[in-house]
């Protein structure tokens, strides 16, 4: 039987599949990562306290810079190009000028400082320290101009620059506590499930947080304009990673890191049902590119990198990173993809649908905004 040729169009969508483009060695095990893309940059954290650059035009490590004990996680600031550090040993924050790579200031904060979150307007970084107080910094003057004692364990934060409100996780008293980033004082504390110690997903389009609970069969809902109770989304296993992507309004949430294999959760954020499940690895990482609608699932304990498409959730390729897929963070403008590992960073090149000019079903999202 005569084989039926391929179409141009076919041969460019194959062609166009994400793609390593490079595996980079760095000093040390890659912890958190995160990128300036304004300024092709890449930061991690590595090594107990040291922070990594690397250049992401010629994808080369500029240099490693000495930050304080115990560094944890970054957040960069593209407007004024600085980078935040936690140093949970030496309860304090480091500054990195993005232009020098030096260390500008280290600012004392609470004890045990962990997560972190910039919020534009006004220059603000506000950091859960895990011995019960957020500290709020003024990004003009690197001075703390705010410490709020709220008990507990406060450990990770998210910012939603359109409403102007912080919201920051309580894993010892299991609750988030939502901040106004006019008052600077806490407006709301609300209840959640059980250990929330990830980073709460925002949807800005529809003003709602979803926070992963990590010791609960469910995440919980906030609904950011009327702040009412949390409504619980069953989902049947603890959690360990959340992201979304609010063009589609789809949320991903992985299951807790148990024996056996993870699952992956897709919940469709106007109804917050679970629309498909499916398996993944034990220990797996997880990023959302709302520019192509792809996500990614790293397997922490190998070197595999599945990517899914958005519209249908099936699985499009299989890569192979360096050792260990751990953490990833996104440059939105190269739409290059960073990969932690340890010893080194991967360097997976995403790729846009192109396979919608082949087929006559049009995508069924009508959203346009990505966030």
């Amino acid at each position: 039987m005569k084989r039926l040729s391929q179409t141009p169009t076919q041969v460019k969508a194959q062609s166009k599949l994400p793609k390593v483009l490079s595996i980079i060695p760095v000093a040390g095990d890659v912890g958190d990562i995160q990128v300036n893309s304004v300024t092709n940059r890449v930061y991690y954290v590595h090594s107990e306290n040291q922070v990594g650059i690397l250049n992401g035009a010629t994808q080369q490590v500029i240099q490693n810079v000495k930050v304080g004990e115990g560094a944890t996680y970054l957040a960069v600031n593209s407007a004024t190009n600085r980078i935040y550090v936690t140093n949970f040993r030496d309860a304090s924050v480091s500054v990195l000028d993005g232009q020098t790579n030096r260390v500008l200031t280290s600012i004392p904060v609470g004890q045990r400082p962990f997560g972190l979150g910039i919020n534009p307007k006004g220059n603000r970084i506000y950091v859960a320290n895990l011995g019960g107080t957020i500290s709020i910094i003024d990004g003009n003057s690197n001075r703390v101009v705010q410490t709020l004692k709220v008990g507990g364990a406060p450990a990770l934060v998210s910012v939603n620059e359109r409403t102007n409100r912080i919201y920051v996780t309580n894993v010892e008293k299991d609750s988030v506590h939502v901040i106004s980033g006019t008052s600077l004082r806490v407006i709301k504390s609300l209840k959640v499930g059980r250990n929330p110690i990830i980073i709460p997903g925002i949807n800005r389009v529809t003003n709602r947080i979803y926070i992963a609970n990590n010791l609960s069969n469910y995440a919980s809902l906030i609904q950011g304009n009327t702040l009412l109770p949390s409504i619980p989304i069953h989902l049947g296993s603890r959690q360990s990673e959340l992201a979304m992507n609010a063009g589609t309004n789809r949320i991903y949430v992985t299951s807790a890191q148990q024996e056996g294999r993870g699952k992956l959760f897709v919940l469709d954020g106007d109804t917050n049902r679970i629309v498909k499940t499916l398996r993944i690895p034990t220990f797996a990482s997880l990023l959302v590119n709302p520019l192509t609608n792809h996500y990614f699932i790293g397997d922490t304990d190998n070197r595999d990198l599945f990517v899914y498409g958005g519209q249908n959730n099936e699985l499009l390729t299989k890569l192979r990173t360096g050792n260990s897929a751990g953490n990833m963070a996104l440059n939105t403008r190269t739409n290059q993809i960073y990969v932690g590992n340890a010893g080194t960073i991967t360097v997976v090149q995403d790729e846009r649908d192109t396979t919608t000019s082949a087929s006559p079903k049009p995508l069924l999202s009508k959203r346009v905004c990505v966030g």
